[in-house]
């Protein structure tokens, strides 16, 4: 056993076919761009990106503060600005290593190629083939230059371009997040500031209160299980397994709880973050 660190852990409400009929992960958003609002460049074109780099890990015991973790090892791995019913596919290596390469598969097929916009966030789940668990989850975001790359990270501030790892904390927050988007709608997830995101789970991991240790409890014995942490099934695969009620439940229970570090979507959409990453 040990406890979990993670080193670092770092779209949109439309996509669009590509020349070729590739498909899009992204349309505008406001997932990044400057620190100003609107954003000085709301639809940049979906251009190829050489891929996002990370590492994942599985919760399978523990309780806040000390869990029990193991490298997604030989994991699918699915991700999605949310801005379709349409994910793109990658894989963990033995060191639950992955790259998420532009173009990739789709989720479903038989779409030719799921692409990677930049300055989206994406959510980032890993999971055995089976689709049920153990899984671990985490948001990227995608700058215009793979030095500007961002993912959630519970133990510092992200650093740009380097690898992060996931851990019960970066899982939280992108099923909290993930929860509370409409896929293929306003409030995907672009809609929300990955900035302020970050700070929430620094925040997670720092002094959480009551309904947050709970659903890292809850995580942990569903990672234990090998049980899945969908709390509903995404717009790519209706038949994903989902969780037992309780993850629902827990993170309708911080939604509700006294956490003013709690993320919302930015206040009028796409284009309306402010103090984003740079993109």
């Amino acid at each position: 056993m040990h406890t979990t660190t993670a080193r670092l852990a770092g779209c949109a409400a439309m996509a669009a076919f590509m020349l070729g009929a590739a498909i899009a992960g992204c349309g505008g958003g406001g997932g990044g761009g400057t620190i100003s609002a609107p954003h000085n460049n709301p639809s940049p074109s979906p251009l190829a990106s050489p891929g996002l780099l990370g590492n994942m890990n599985v919760t399978t015991a523990g309780t806040y503060p000390s869990f029990t973790s193991s490298p997604a090892a030989s994991d699918m791995v699915v991700f999605s600005c949310g801005c379709t019913a349409v994910g793109g596919t990658g894989s963990t290596d033995a060191s639950g290593n992955f790259s998420i390469v532009s173009p990739s598969t789709p989720i479903p097929t038989p779409n030719p190629s799921y692409t990677i916009v930049p300055t989206r966030n994406y959510v980032v789940i890993a999971e055995p083939g089976t689709l049920a668990g153990p899984q671990a989850w985490t948001i990227v975001f995608a700058g215009n230059d793979p030095t500007h790359d961002l993912t959630l990270n519970s133990a510092a501030s992200p650093m740009p371009g380097v690898m992060g790892s996931s851990d019960v904390y970066t899982t939280a927050a992108a099923l909290y997040i993930y929860k509370n988007s409409t896929f293929g709608g306003n409030q995907a997830i672009d809609d929300w500031n990955f900035n302020i995101i970050e700070r929430w789970v620094l925040k997670l991991a720092a002094a959480p209160n009551g309904a947050e240790k709970t659903l890292f409890a809850d995580i942990a014995a569903q990672g234990g299980a090998g049980a899945s942490l969908f709390p509903r099934a995404p717009g790519w695969n209706a038949a994903q397994p989902t969780a037992a009620p309780v993850i629902d439940a827990d993170l309708n229970t911080v939604k509700n709880s006294a956490d003013a570090a709690i993320p919302t979507p930015c206040p009028s959409g796409p284009g309306s973050c402010t103090g984003t990453p740079t993109p």
